[in-house]
């Protein structure tokens, strides 16, 4: 893998998250998945890694009621399934994404992070609205002792502008990763569904 990973003194949240918390965003548990992948995602992985696409993208596979309510529960990513109930995800290994590096973040540059991934803990909503896409337990303390995938961020921040500032975003940089997700999304539903490289296909439910 040609990703670099990030400096050893990087005080970002989601450096320190994994260490801070047991588990983070980027860990689940059996039979959940990772974060969904575009084809415009697999394509910015694939030119700053040169893997081959079976090394870190896995399907999983829905029934036409789990990707309504999928598209329901997450507008920005409405007409994904359009070509077919298949969700692309990142791949896992023991577990944890396979970017992870539990002592310094994601080993991938954050400009070929999923769109998902970098608009994470944010969720856009309808229209230009925002909630956030994770529980927040009140207290680093007691989002460590829940066992729950957490952010780091969210507990940490005292409100909105601490939190926006943690992840160096503003409302303008959001609503561009909003604008350009949507993008991907509808690019992504008119594609011709091709499967190079045989990525593995689980039928799980989602979270």
């Amino acid at each position: 893998m040609t990703a670099l990973r990030p400096p050893a003194a990087n005080r970002a949240p989601c450096a320190r998250c994994a260490r801070s918390l047991g588990r983070s965003c980027c860990e689940v548990r059996e039979g959940e998945h990772l974060a969904t992948l575009t084809r415009a995602d697999v394509e910015r992985i694939q030119s700053a890694t040169r893997l081959p696409r079976s090394a870190f993208v896995e399907e999983e596979v829905l029934d036409e009621a789990e990707a309504r309510a999928y598209e329901r529960r997450r507008p920005a990513w409405r007409g994904y399934f359009r070509t077919g109930a298949v969700r692309l995800t990142l791949a896992r290994s023991a577990g944890a994404c396979v970017f992870l590096d539990r002592t310094a973040g994601c080993t991938l540059a954050p400009d070929r992070r999923p769109t998902a991934c970098r608009l994470y803990p944010f969720e856009p909503s309808a229209g230009d609205g925002w909630t956030l896409g994770v529980e927040r337990e009140g207290s680093v303390a007691r989002a460590r002792a829940s066992g729950e995938a957490r952010c780091l961020g969210v507990e940490e921040a005292g409100g909105r502008r601490a939190l926006l500032s943690a992840f160096g975003a503003t409302d303008a940089s959001l609503r561009a990763l909003a604008a350009r997700l949507r993008a991907e999304v509808h690019a992504h539903a008119g594609g011709d569904g091709s499967r190079p490289n045989g990525p593995s296909r689980r039928r799980t439910r989602l979270r």
